[in-house]
């Protein structure tokens, strides 16, 4: 409208101001920009204002009325005002913020400071634990070099820690071929010898157990010492020996005069001839504790060995028997052969003991009167060896120990004669070193049929 107006002007105006209706039209230019600057500037101060406190709203007109001559125009004057307000809001904002986080601060602290005791209280803990552990404490890295080992270790080894420290674990066993990977492999507890700083041989139980750090496998040992033990073993082992020599050694000779007299039918009586079959029984059956008795202590010491050779089953069996028949016919029991003619990859003397303790077995625990039993059966590579008996059997429950060392079936615990449990274990072994199985199940006429397995020729 301004515009407008002033072009009207300049046509009634030429002559009386003597100016170019140019430049009229430009100053009407310039005061039609300034009216719209003033009038934009105007709407937004109204925007800001609906946005302060109703108390600051009121307060504003007494300060300019909006009536007020050349109130447009001071709009410069007022924006200053709006911003102070605000940032005096902000600043009483972050004032109330400061005082309640004031006010929390100490209970803050105090939380911060319980927390740091408790963390240097279980570091003292684990590193009183692991300077006084009765075991030595090693942390390797994946490939085994040590990176950590606790004061025991030091004392174990005869290095100090910082000597441990880069060194591989492999490099401490007396055996040298024997390398990290290796020791990975190995079932735990694994007995090593190992060699301390001063050259002195050690032995430790070692185990081994993997840890994540940093995302990288590390290794945690732990290492025993064993020396009183693989000695107190040794003298075991050895007084073991000493004891059944002893004792089969004269046992030996009365047996075998027991067997001469019992030979002798005609020149005794009776009852002279009955009191001698029945110390031979009792004589035969004590050696046989002994045997197993000692051959157990190899097997623990690892000194029992076989001798394979090809060998004719039929006559391993008859051996067999004919060590046990004193026995049966103290019971009338009744003994039942059917082997087929085949060669076996076996130690005969071994695997004779093993009949002669199944035998011996159905024996003690088949009623008097009845049949012990021995056949086999050929299965591709190998033959299935069985011994069955008609006795009280062995129940599902006991099944599943009954071939580990001093393992008795409730029905063996009950007879008086009965042997030392070992003599189970000992079959098991003798097995195991053929390669073959043992294992046993329920008779098909009552009582417990044993099985083992050997290599044919």
């Amino acid at each position: 409208m301004m515009l407008v107006a002033c072009l009207l002007l300049a046509q009634h105006s030429r002559s009386a101001l003597g100016m170019p209706p140019s430049l009229i039209i430009i100053a009407a230019l310039v005061l039609s920009a300034v009216s719209l600057i003033l009038k934009l500037a105007g709407a937004r101060r109204q925007r800001s204002d609906s946005r302060l406190p109703a108390a600051e709203n009121k307060a504003e007109p007494s300060a300019l009325p909006s009536s007020a001559p050349g109130a447009e125009l001071s709009i410069d004057s007022r924006m200053p005002t709006a911003v102070n307000v605000e940032k005096a809001k902000i600043q009483d904002e972050a004032e109330q913020a400061s005082q309640k986080l004031g006010a929390k601060a100490p209970n803050l602290q105090q939380q911060l400071a319980q927390k740091q005791k408790l963390i240097e209280e279980s570091y003292d803990r684990t590193k009183l634990l692991l300077e006084n552990i009765g075991v030595g404490i090693i942390m390797t890295d994946g490939l085994g070099e040590i990176r950590f080992c606790g004061l025991q270790t030091s004392r174990l080894t005869g290095y100090s820690r910082s000597e441990l420290a880069g060194k591989n674990l492999a490099s401490l066993f007396a055996d040298k071929t024997i390398s990290f990977a290796d020791l990975l492999t190995r079932v735990f507890p694994a007995r090593l010898l190992c060699t301390a700083k001063n050259g002195d041989a050690y032995w430790v139980d070692l185990w081994l157990s993997q840890i994540m750090l940093d995302g990288r496998p590390s290794y945690v040992v732990s290492l025993a010492d064993a020396s009183e033990a693989v000695e107190a073993e040794k003298r075991r082992q050895e007084l073991i020996a000493q004891i059944t020599h002893e004792l089969r050694s004269p046992l030996t000779s009365i047996y075998a005069s027991l067997t001469m007299l019992s030979k002798d039918e005609g020149r005794a009586p009776a009852e002279v001839q009955s009191l001698v079959a029945i110390c031979t029984r009792n004589a035969q059956s004590m050696k046989f504790t002994i045997d197993e008795i000692l051959d157990y202590a190899k097997i623990e010491a690892g000194k029992l060995t076989i001798e394979l050779r090809s060998e004719n089953l039929q006559g391993i069996v008859n051996g067999a028997l004919e060590s046990v028949r004193s026995l049966a016919e103290g019971k009338a029991l009744k003994l039942q052969v059917s082997i087929s003619p085949m060669v076996v990859l076996v130690d005969a003397r071994r695997i004779t003991q093993v009949l002669i303790n199944l035998l011996s077995n159905g024996v003690k625990h088949c009623p008097r009167g009845k049949t012990i039993s021995v056949y086999a059966m050929r299965h591709d590579d190998w033959v299935e060896i069985i011994v069955s008996d008609q006795g009280a059997g062995v129940s599902d429950e006991e099944k599943k120990n009954l071939f580990a060392s001093f393992s008795q079936g409730a029905t063996a615990r009950a007879i008086p004669d009965s042997s030392s449990g070992l003599g189970l274990a000992f079959c098991k072994e003798i097995i195991s070193l053929h390669k073959g199985s043992i294992w046993v199940t329920d008779g098909q006429e009552g009582g417990a049929a044993f099985h083992f397995t050997v290599p044919i020729v």
